[in-house]
């Protein structure tokens, strides 16, 4: 090694001056990145991999985490609750979700600046699809960054130190409203570059633009609707009650350019095989936009974490996020009633249960879709889910146990998935949403699950739509367009009398369960509080009674109180940031 740097040293030295005079050899010019279309393609591909999409590998700490896919925002929103081995309680610090991006930022805006000096190499439509994709991805980072702080700094184009002093630098933030402005311009201008065809599978067209345009105006219209901003942050934080029709229409207008372009999925007869086969069908007329796997290359690990207990995969784990009881209770029966699971009779002595599956025997095709139940089928094995074993005799006792291998007669007490060990539901349900029922039980393991991950679907247009129209007071509108997605689900069509606010959000958490929406949704519509704050979440616990041959279920709490703090409605702008520019003061309330 010596012998290799003293002759590249003697080299150099008898080289003349301009030879030297040439950029180091570790760094990527221009010329090797706008110059040739993989050059682009490589750039682009850095661009789409920072965005911030919560998908199975993104956690509360970050995004594109490959081992680790929890903690998410479910246990954020009381949608799932962790196992016993890894409860996660709550932060009221404000610094979870933190995306604070202005590398990232800086990385478009250089490529806006300088992909059109290229502009003679490449045909226009080339050029101008790649700009389309740039101010995309730049819109989808402010929108992550407006959505969590409010109010942050509005850079358009490259700074460079030391030609922009130190205190240039030190940009202040701007207003809450000119955020979302901007978020809307940035999507205008992609969708005006933008073709209507992706260049390839997983980038983005132009009606991904307006997909993602409706549900920032959407956000826009709630916080002006229903936002009050602390005393003393109205400029900064506040949005004009008198702008919220101006977004609704605004959500309603792009939601609308997506109309016949897509449609929801309904390859399947069964509803619950259609909505299940939903996430897993790649060939799919309602996918807008969503990132794709493939073993070895780039894949996840969401089957190992999810699976029940006892079909898991070699390497163990299994049963990392378990739906509360409030979720599923959330949903309606089959005869659009609400679903209040009867554990006891009007005595209130405990029902018996022949099977504890005939307690949900009038589920909704889409709950069971999203949701393992106890004794329900998966990958051809009833999912045994018990607390314990009731037995009259010698003396009436409970058995209950945290340990697969205690018999108790010629069951085990935990049944074959739980509940009570570590890696066993916590709460008596599973999550069927996104696993791989034909991914063999040898691959179920970290790294080797290829399920897409949808970031936006047509069912989140047509809600996106249907609420930004109900608050336009065009509730013939909403209703049709929520019973578009009730009648796929499975669900009996609401009635216009049926037709109010409360409904309005409920058919959007139950049909974007576990998909990342409901935490950003309940804090928009501020009732995050009233719902999450001082809650203990619940579970259902099946017990078996051994000499009857019966199940019985009780409602308990499970994990601890939970806390949401008003002030985490805005995220803490990160003292790092900070100490670097101290015109970012005032920090967000509270912090």
């Amino acid at each position: 090694m010596k012998k290799l740097i003293v002759s590249l040293f003697i080299a150099m030295l008898g080289t003349s001056c301009n030879t030297l005079d040439v950029p180091p050899l570790n760094i990527i010019q221009d010329k090797d990145i706008f110059a040739s279309e993989s050059g682009i393609t490589a750039y682009m591909a850095s661009l789409y991999n920072d965005m911030p999409i919560q998908d199975h590998q993104a956690t509360v700490n970050g995004f594109n985490n490959y081992w680790n896919s929890w903690p998410q925002a479910g246990h954020m929103s009381g949608e799932l609750l962790n196992n016993m081995l890894f409860f996660v309680w709550d932060s009221p610090s404000g610094g979870m979700f933190q995306f604070w991006a202005y590398d990232r930022v800086r990385k478009i805006n250089y490529f806006i600046e300088n992909m059109p000096l290229y502009k003679a190499d490449f045909p226009e439509d080339k050029i101008n699809a790649w700009l389309g994709e740039a101010y995309f991805c730049r819109a989808y980072y402010y929108l992550a960054m407006v959505n969590r702080y409010g109010a942050v700094p509005l850079v358009k184009e490259v700074k460079n130190y030391p030609e922009t002093s130190i205190e240039e630098l030190q940009i202040p933030r701007n207003t809450q409203q000119e955020g979302w402005d901007f978020v809307a311009e940035d999507l205008d201008r992609a969708i005006e570059l933008l073709p209507e065809e992706s260049l390839t599978q997983g980038r983005v067209n132009k009606y991904v633009a307006y997909g993602l345009k409706s549900r920032a105006m959407l956000y826009a219209a709630s916080l002006c609707q229903f936002d009050t901003p602390v005393s003393g942050y109205e400029e900064l934080l506040g949005m004009p009650v008198s702008k919220a029709q101006s977004y609704y229409q605004a959500a309603c207008d792009a939601a609308s350019k997506l109309d016949g372009k897509y449609s929801l999925y309904n390859k399947y007869t069964d509803k619950f095989e259609n909505y299940w086969n939903l996430f897993l069908d790649e060939d799919n007329p309602e996918v807008i936009f969503a990132k794709y796997y493939k073993y070895p290359e780039y894949a996840h690990s969401w089957d190992v974490h999810q699976i029940p207990f006892q079909i898991r995969g070699p390497e163990g784990y299994s049963s990392i996020l378990n739906p509360t009881l409030e979720i599923v209770e959330l949903f309606d029966d089959i005869n659009g009633n609400p679903f209040v699971l009867k554990t006891t009779d009007e005595k209130g002595s405990p029902i018996r249960y022949d099977n504890p599956y005939d307690i949900f025997k009038d589920v909704e095709p889409r709950l069971k879709a999203s949701v393992i139940l106890p004794n329900d089928t998966y990958k051809g094995e009833v999912i045994e889910i018990r607390k314990g074993i009731w037995t009259s005799y010698p003396d009436g006792e409970l058995k209950t146990t945290t340990d697969f291998s205690v018999m108790y007669k010629d069951m085990p007490v935990m049944g074959k998935s739980g509940m009570g060990h570590n890696e066993t539901t916590t709460t008596g349900f599973f999550v069927r949403k996104y696993q791989d029922p034909n991914l063999p039980n040898s691959q179920v393991v970290h790294g080797h699950s290829t399920t897409q991950y949808i970031e936006m679907r047509y069912a989140e247009i047509l809600l996106n739509k249907a609420e930004a129209a109900f608050y336009l007071g065009k509730k013939q509108e909403a209703l049709d367009l929520i019973n578009q997605v009730r009648e796929r689900a499975g669900a009996k069509l609401y009635t216009l009398d049926q037709l109010a606010e409360e409904n309005v959000r409920k058919e959007r958490r139950m049909e974007l369960v576990f998909e990342k929406h409901s935490y950003w949704d309940l804090r928009r519509w501020r009732i995050a509080d009233k719902l999450m704050n001082n809650k203990k979440y619940t579970a259902l616990c099946p017990y078996y009674i051994y000499d009857e041959g019966k199940y019985i279920f009780t409602k308990e709490e499970v994990g601890t109180t939970y806390t949401y703090d008003v002030k985490v409605n805005y995220a803490k702008v990160p003292d790092g940031e900070i100490a670097k520019n101290p015109n970012l003061l005032p920090n967000n309330p509270g912090y």
